[in-house]
């Protein structure tokens, strides 16, 4: 069995019961490897699967999804072959697997050839207006969410989650002006910065970067 197991945006206290409890039960982990060197979900979960055998896949980062295929393809192959070896692989995956995650290239080309299941995990956007008091969205309203911040594209108006926005924070900030917006920077992790986004400080680039629009 295949698990994608969602685990929250970064602070441990976030992992469910049922996440955690697979996590330490698995044979083996799976984890993506962007090349970068750092690996936030061994930060996250490094304490549940100390001394499981890791099976690293190189897993692209950036770039348009057509340039991920190749990688996604050989992924799916390195695990299938971990799978023939280890009962229960479980692969963590930051956020909730559903959510502009990895994972959903990952589980469409391996659920045809091999059991397959998912776990929930607590998607960033939702840490986010929780530890500001911010609800993404009220009755009778709409919430956009997108993946990133293009500045050649117009932000929707009404209540708007931009995913992964740390980039081109400076420029986020001049396409905001004058609208109520929020972001949540590192959150459960060691460096978290919270608060309206005119504020938030134009150093310290992050990856894990949520920025809440409201209408």
């Amino acid at each position: 069995m295949l698990v994608f197991v969602g685990i929250g945006p970064g602070d441990p206290e976030l992992i469910t019961r049922k996440a955690a409890r697979i996590l330490r039960e698995a044979d083996a982990i799976a984890l993506p490897d962007s090349g970068s060197g750092n690996s936030a979900v061994m930060q996250i979960v490094g304490d549940l699967i100390a001394d499981k055998p890791l099976c690293r896949l190189e897993m692209p980062m950036r770039g348009m999804r057509d340039d991920w295929a190749a990688a996604h393809d050989r992924a799916a192959e390195a695990l299938l072959a971990h799978l023939k070896t280890y009962p229960t692989v479980a692969y963590p995956v930051l956020g909730d697997p559903g959510v502009y995650a990895s994972s959903s290239y990952l589980l469409r080309r391996i659920a045809p050839l091999h059991p397959c299941t998912v776990v929930p995990g607590i998607p960033a956007m939702c840490a986010s207006a929780a530890a500001m008091g911010v609800p993404l969205c009220e009755q009778g309203e709409r919430l956009t969410v997108v993946d990133s911040f293009d500045p050649e594209v117009p932000i929707p108006e009404g209540n708007v989650v931009l995913m992964k926005s740390g980039k081109n924070i400076g420029a986020l900030k001049n396409a905001l002006a004058g609208r109520e917006a929020y972001a949540a920077r590192n959150l459960g992790m060691d460096s978290a910065w919270t608060g309206p986004l005119a504020d938030i400080p134009a150093d310290g680039y992050s990856y894990f970067t949520t920025v809440i629009v409201k209408p």
